[in-house]
């Protein structure tokens, strides 16, 4: 699909294609943005009443416009791509929604869904109902936002997160990690459930998103030509390696099989014991490493993603712009993709400048 704000989407394709390979074409991959106008502040929560905010999140005729308004001030190098997200990647584990959660906003910026299992023998069926209303209003709103995207923008998936983090939110963190030791037999039961539903929801809202353009998105903002995931267990920084091996790596692997690129969003120091679990896996395509809020930027962990480099999977990360130069000296440009940003297109230019310099001398 050519795309009026990317001229170079194409060959930008080409390079994302062959990182998902393993390979790189002609430098390394790396995504920058930058304004290309001064922004224009969105309307403030303290400045919306309660149904404003309603139609911030969920109106398409609100929605739609604000998207194409931030999309027109983006400048999109290298291999960022203009995608908009029409139910917000600001709800995490929406799909939590979809099984029966109560589904809050707050502001502008905030979402989250409220626990509905407090008595396991009145769980309720965990299986995907396309009827859900929130399901419902995502695909309303893909389905408007589809209407002017060809040529113009891609569609991302909302943040359907994993069934690990989704029983979290179904059951509630402190009471699912006392499940794992009190009721372990039905935390596996759930999620059997819950990971054939994940499947089921990511498959139907995919065909939705492919009825207007190609291509698979995420919120990591990756492009793909085949299915492509983000997988997910934040949760995983409450529980011990065993219990994670136990409870939640067979369905992590699950999806690794259903989904043929997958990308696991590994987040936090307390994470980061998870991760050679995570490597065993023969199908996980991939790792992407964020520090965390309070942990040193990217550049301090150079160890920890050489080994994921070693263990041969792809790596994807977000640094600061002056971190750019030190990751592309520790690691390999293939199978290495760098999510940055910069003050202006000039900055931008002089980034991807920088790559090249480097993926040659390599």
């Amino acid at each position: 699909m050519e795309l009026a704000a990317k001229p170079d989407a194409d060959k930008a394709r080409q390079r994302v294609e062959a990182w998902w390979a393993g390979r790189i074409i002609d430098r390394v991959c790396i995504k920058v943005t930058a304004p290309l106008a001064p922004s224009i502040p969105e309307p403030e929560p303290d400045d919306m009443s309660p149904e404003d905010i309603q139609a911030y999140w969920f109106d398409s005729n609100v929605v739609i416009p604000r998207w194409r308004r931030s999309l027109a001030r983006t400048w999109w190098g290298g291999e960022a791509f203009p995608v908009i997200f029409p139910m917000s990647i600001f709800i995490p584990a929406v799909t939590a929604a979809y099984l029966g959660c109560p589904l809050k906003v707050q502001g502008t910026h905030t979402g989250w869904c409220e626990s509905i299992i407090t008595d396991w023998d009145r769980s309720p069926e965990l299986t995907f109902d396309p009827d859900n209303q929130w399901y419902q209003r995502t695909v309303e709103l893909l389905r408007a936002a589809g209407s002017t995207a060809p040529g113009e923008y891609y569609l991302g998936l909302p943040d359907l997160n994993g069934p690990g983090e989704l029983l979290s939110r179904l059951r509630g963190p402190e009471n699912l990690a006392l499940d794992l030791i009190e009721n372990p037999q039905r935390v596996h039961d759930a999620m059997k459930k819950i990971n054939r539903a994940w499947f089921d929801c990511w498959k139907a809202l995919t065909d939705v998103i492919r009825e207007y353009v190609d291509g698979y998105f995420t919120w990591m903002r990756l492009w793909s030509e085949a299915p492509a995931i983000d997988l997910q267990t934040d949760f995983s920084i409450m529980i011990s390696q065993n219990m994670f091996d136990t409870f939640f790596l067979p369905h992590i692997e699950q999806q690794t099989e259903w989904v043929g690129r997958t990308i696991y969003h590994l987040d936090g120091p307390g994470a980061a014991r998870h991760l050679d679990s995570l490597l065993e896996l023969p199908k996980l395509t991939g790792i992407q490493w964020v520090p965390g809020a309070g942990a040193p930027s990217m550049s301090h962990w150079i160890d920890l993603l050489k080994r994921v480099q070693s263990a041969g999977k792809l790596l994807y990360i977000t640094c600061r712009n002056d971190e750019v130069e030190v990751l592309l000296s520790e690691l390999r440009p293939e199978g290495l993709l760098i999510n940055t940003y910069a003050d202006s297109v000039r900055h931008g230019q002089e980034i991807i400048k920088l790559a090249e310099r480097m993926t040659a001398a390599r």
